[in-house]
């Protein structure tokens, strides 16, 4: 039989677990450092998108309100100058002359 050095094979296990603790170590810690930065990317990624709705968003808010507020003055035009055409001396047999008419048809149409 041979002699078996105890002593050096339980110096070569114990060196093959210390490697492999080490490279068990080292490759959790470049995952945790990729779990991190992919992480960071993602939320850098969901920061920009959410700003890039948020101005989209203001963006129609604004026209909305340039609209709103357009169509306000062009409502409150027309109801002056049905009152005034109202007012205009009209014979007996016709209500409005052909404008009013128009004006009166808008104001209905718009409502």
């Amino acid at each position: 039989m041979k002699n078996v050095n105890y002593l050096a094979a339980g110096a070569w296990l114990l060196a093959a677990l210390m490697f492999l603790f080490i490279m068990l170590s080292y490759g959790h810690k470049q995952y945790e450092n990729g779990y991190h930065k992919g992480k960071d990317e993602t939320q850098r990624q969901y920061q920009e998108t959410l700003a890039k709705q948020q101005q989209v968003a203001q963006q129609a808010s604004q026209n909305y309100e340039k609209q709103k507020a357009e169509n306000e003055v062009k409502r409150d035009e027309r109801q002056a100058q049905v009152t005034k055409i109202v007012r205009v001396p009209v014979y007996t047999n016709v209500c409005l002359d052909a404008s009013g008419v128009r004006l009166v048809n808008e104001t209905i149409s718009s409502r």
